[in-house]
């Protein structure tokens, strides 16, 4: 490893592992995890995943990407924009994601611009099924279900971060491109051919006007700790052009599946803490 900063790279394992050890709860007791010194209870920090969020109650699993529900949960896969949905460029310019290519310069935050490093996962054909998130502004951020949006509640300064397919009615939105927040309105679903995911160093994008996370299924802060390789050498780690998702990107994913990090319990809580710390 020999650089400090390459340790960043096992830091998901350790944390993980620490996790699942037996002095994980301190001194809160049984059913809680202390996080910025208050104790939390795991039920109520668990993240809801139901089909539920989009609409209705169902009691079987959601496929994110078929919209069809399924007798058990798999592994499930990448979460993604539409080939429609748009970036903005640093000349200004607007840029369909089907159009985007590595090396271009693209909106990530306030101000802020950052090239696209290369893909996540990329599909240019298979039927898939997104969430479209309208809100009061006349305007809509389209995603899959599990990929994460970020939320400014109201009143509230914090920004926090839902799967597209928790948000509801009433959430508040981070319309970047005019400072705005954007109130969901109507939440519906659609199905379009293709699916795209493209990776930044700040692992943040703005997409369709709103601010975006470039990761799905897993914590925005484990996703980002756990991609730091593919961050700082893309050349190495990401598949570039190549449809599908590369080998590293999907030993991370299993990785995540290992230690359940989908549901952000104790160990998702511990890493997203140290994640602050790190960063």
């Amino acid at each position: 490893l020999g650089q400090p900063s390459d340790m960043k790279t096992i830091l998901l394992l350790v944390v993980v592992i620490l996790g699942n050890g037996p002095n994980v709860l301190g001194s809160c007791g049984a059913g809680y995890v202390d996080v910025d010194g208050t104790c939390i209870s795991l039920s109520a920090a668990a993240v809801g995943r139901s089909a539920g969020a989009i609409g209705g109650s169902i009691s079987c699993n959601w496929n994110l990407r078929t919209g069809r529900c399924e007798g058990s949960q798999g592994s499930g896969g990448g979460g993604c924009f539409p080939g429609t949905a748009e970036v903005s460029l640093l000349s200004g310019d607007r840029k369909k994601m089907k159009d985007l290519a590595i090396g271009d310069e693209v909106l990530t935050g306030p101000a802020t611009y950052s090239p696209i490093l290369g893909w996540l996962d990329l599909k240019l054909g298979e039927d898939t099924s997104f969430v479209s998130l309208e809100t009061n502004l006349s305007s809509s951020l389209s995603l899959t279900g599990n990929h994460i949006v970020f939320i400014q509640p109201d009143a509230e300064d914090k920004v926090t971060t839902k799967y597209a397919q928790d948000v509801r009615m009433g959430d508040v939105l981070i319309q970047e491109l005019t400072g705005q927040k954007g109130e969901v309105i109507k939440i519906s679903q659609f199905v379009s051919a293709g699916y795209f995911a493209p990776l930044t160093e700040s692992g943040t994008l703005v997409v369709d006007g709103y601010l975006v996370s470039c990761y799905a299924s897993f914590p925005h802060w484990a996703a980002h700790i756990a991609l730091y390789p593919a961050r700082t050498w893309p050349h190495i780690f990401l598949r570039g052009t190549e449809e599908g998702t590369g080998t590293f990107v999907t030993a991370i994913k299993q990785l995540g599946n290992w230690f359940n990090l989908r549901n952000p319990t104790v160990p998702a809580l511990l890493l997203m803490d140290a994640a602050k710390e790190e960063f």
